[in-house]
């Protein structure tokens, strides 16, 4: 079996007549990290649903960004460096779903494997934040370290860091797929 992973993250900003214009952005293809945490986490929803810590999947999923300098397989919510300034907080997206187009994962057969798509979220700077260097999928939405269904699931080191000025905007998202 083969796991691959698509993120598409962009970086909006107004310009002078305010209308927000692409300054950045970026798609990358099997770059992502899948932590430990979360390969037990997406094992035990399907083979070990009872599970100490793991077990059943959560109602949602949470993208958010941080600025770790580097990614590691072993990193947790604890290694991550997120930022705590105005507009941003991890967003959420429902796993409760059916899979069918216009919910918050779709699960389709683009090519010759199945994929979960999440759909975009977007955070918008509320005062000047500084570096992000990484996009990041998990299972809470505050959690800082793990513990029973609280995991850093996967992670994307971003190819260019982002400062995002105040009024910025950066959206993501990303999908999931597995083939033989």
């Amino acid at each position: 079996m083969k796991y691959h992973s698509v993120w598409n993250v962009r970086h909006w900003r107004k310009d002078e007549k305010g209308i927000y214009r692409l300054i950045w952005g970026e798609t990358a293809v099997d770059r992502n990290i899948l932590h430990d945490t979360g390969e037990i986490a997406i094992l035990s929803a399907f083979f070990a649903t009872a599970m100490a810590n793991y077990g059943a999947p959560p109602a949602n999923l949470y993208l958010g960004l941080d600025a770790r300098a580097a990614l590691a397989e072993a990193d947790t919510l604890a290694t991550l460096s997120e930022i705590a300034l105005a507009g941003y907080a991890r967003i959420a997206c429902i796993s409760g779903g059916t899979g069918v187009g216009g919910q918050d994962f779709n699960i389709n057969q683009p090519a010759a494997y199945y994929r979960a798509d999440s759909k975009v979220v977007e955070w918008t700077a509320g005062q000047n934040w500084t570096i992000l260097r990484n996009i990041f999928l998990c299972t809470d939405s505050v959690a800082v370290i793990d513990a029973a269904s609280k995991h850093l699931v996967c992670s994307l080191a971003l190819s260019a860091p982002r400062t995002l000025l105040n009024g910025d905007k950066l959206d993501g998202s990303m999908y999931i797929g597995l083939s033989e």
